[in-house]
């Protein structure tokens, strides 16, 4: 593969922003990445910034994280609040709240499942 300035020299890489080939005397080197122009060089610094952000936002290398994803914390807390609004009555009156139990269930299972699709997809968002 040829440069895409210079037909007659082989090409050391493409361009991370436009996919042109560049040869080493074209190509500006970039932390990740090559780049053919000083425009192009900015494009790279932006894509490189949004995979970094990417990274962190969805616990991916060095940017893991221990905890649960904010949707199963949510749930988590969602159904804890409705145990306690279905448990705190039955022992403090004896009085059964249908509507909370079956919130609370309800709650409960999303939470689980939200669990679980979190681990199976990897995804800690």
């Amino acid at each position: 593969m040829e440069c895409f300035s210079h037909q007659d020299r082989a090409a050391a890489g493409l361009c991370k922003a436009c996919y042109k080939a560049v040869c080493r005397s074209c190509a500006i080197e970039l932390p990740n990445g090559l780049a053919c122009t000083d425009a192009c060089a900015q494009e790279v610094a932006e894509v490189n910034q949004i995979i970094e952000r990417s990274k962190k936002i969805y616990g991916i290398g060095r940017h893991k994280s221990r905890l649960p994803s904010s949707g199963v914390l949510l749930w988590t807390v969602f159904a804890v609040v409705m145990w306690g609004l279905f448990l705190v009555p039955y022992f403090v009156a004896d009085k059964l709240l249908y509507e909370n139990l079956a919130m609370a269930i309800l709650f409960s299972l999303a939470a689980g499942l939200a669990y679980y699709s979190a681990r199976r997809t990897g995804v800690q968002c």
